[in-house]
């Protein structure tokens, strides 16, 4: 898949002498990830969100609207810009550019063709799309993945047990990563599988694989069977045996009605286990980007910081009508990572959240919270899903 056949085309470049006020605008208006600086036609940098913020007087706290908005537009797109710029070609595969942004720490770069022209910018976003679209994703249907032998006819194997039962395969992925020599992983994605047949499917390919996992799009369940650790070993029948008397439960809730459900589990297996409870809230940090553009961004955080600490308030009294022995903690943040850093900063035995229920390229661009807490964390979770039957 190469990147001029993926790439954003219509993003028009900025001069060296255009304002970081015009820089705002053209990114906003554009929904571009970056803007191309030119001088006389030739690529001399790039402008990002990062740049503007960084440029930005946003701890100026000194200064009206007015005054902030007067400074921006006397700062030049020369002096907010990116230089030089990272670059990629048009006959660059999109492994080979996600490889150049990841070891650059960028999110995105222009396209350069032989003649030295931008023809576009390829990022994050433009690899998203492509990944849904290689992976199938569209046709929904089902996900498996496992651990096979690596040898001659393995894939062929468990494909002919799933065409067998009349699915329709739509890719088919491998990897060596994370699997002891002699194996390795596959990610298979097919569709028009009957729901009465899946579970007999399931069961014929664990004849043949080590099953990883199941996830069902149309009706967005999601099984983790079992997940070997660095050595390969089954490690899913010793996960139940952690969930002891008087340990430690953590309810992750981001105060939406979908965490209802959860936080029901997490006082249940609470009160039953005779556990703490520490309910967890993660201010997502990735959106102070903007703050950088806000007139008084110390009066929006501390309003933020109001609203948080009243629902956490809230939730708090709820919880210990069930259940007496309960935490809080607010924590700052990617959510996933901060959940997870906790979890093992406890040593959690359980972990109960929510799920947004996101699906379709909502769920593949944005992603899930709850799944990558499912990958990362040091103990077992419980997604719970919503009242309402949304997540």
């Amino acid at each position: 898949m190469l990147v001029k056949y993926w790439m954003k085309t219509d993003v028009p470049c900025i001069d060296v002498s255009a304002s970081m006020q015009d820089a705002m605008r053209m990114l906003k208006e554009t929904g571009a990830a970056l803007l191309p600086v030119v001088k006389k036609g030739s690529l001399v940098g790039v402008i990002t969100d990062t740049d503007l913020k960084r440029a930005s007087a946003s701890d100026a706290t000194t200064l009206d609207v007015h005054e902030l908005m007067y400074l921006i537009s006397k700062i030049k797109a020369r002096t907010v810009m990116s230089s030089p710029a990272v670059t990629v070609p048009p006959d660059f595969t999109l492994e080979e550019t996600a490889a150049r942004l990841l070891s650059h720490g960028i999110s995105g770069a222009p396209v350069v063709d032989p003649k030295g022209n931008v023809v576009g910018i390829i990022s994050q976003r433009e690899i998203y799309r492509a990944l849904t679209s290689l992976s199938g994703l569209e046709k929904r249907g089902i996900q498996l993945a496992m651990i096979l032998e690596d040898k001659p006819g393995s894939i062929k194997e468990v494909t002919d047990v799933i065409r067998s039962k009349g699915a329709r395969l739509v890719s088919i992925l491998t990897s060596y990563d994370r699997v002891p020599e002699g194996y390795r992983r596959a990610y298979i994605r097919a569709y028009a599988v009957e729901r009465k047949t899946l579970t007999e499917m399931i069961e014929e390919l664990k004849q043949k694989a080590q099953i990883l996992y199941v996830v069902d799009h149309k009706t967005d369940i999601r099984e983790i069977i079992e997940e070997p650790d660095f050595d390969g070993r089954r490690v899913a029948e010793d996960k139940p045996s952690s969930l002891v008397q008087n340990g430690k439960i953590i309810f992750a809730t981001d105060f939406s009605e979908n965490s209802l459900s959860a936080r029901d589990l997490a006082l249940k297996y609470a009160k039953t286990l005779e556990a703490d409870l520490h309910v967890v809230h993660v201010v997502d940090t990735r959106y102070d980007v903007y703050l950088g553009y806000a007139a008084d961004v110390d009066s929006v955080r501390h309003k933020i910081g109001e609203m948080v600490e009243s629902y956490m308030d809230e939730t708090t009294k709820e919880c210990k009508k069930v259940w007496g022995r309960v935490e809080t903690h607010v924590l700052s943040g990617r959510p996933y990572e901060e959940i997870v850093r906790f979890a093992k900063k406890e040593n959690a035995h359980l972990i109960v959240m929510g799920t947004h229920g996101w699906t379709g390229l909502t769920h593949a661009l944005v992603g899930s919270i709850a799944e990558n807490v499912l990958r990362k964390a040091p103990c077992p979770v419980l997604v719970a899903r919503s009242q309402n039957g949304a997540g």
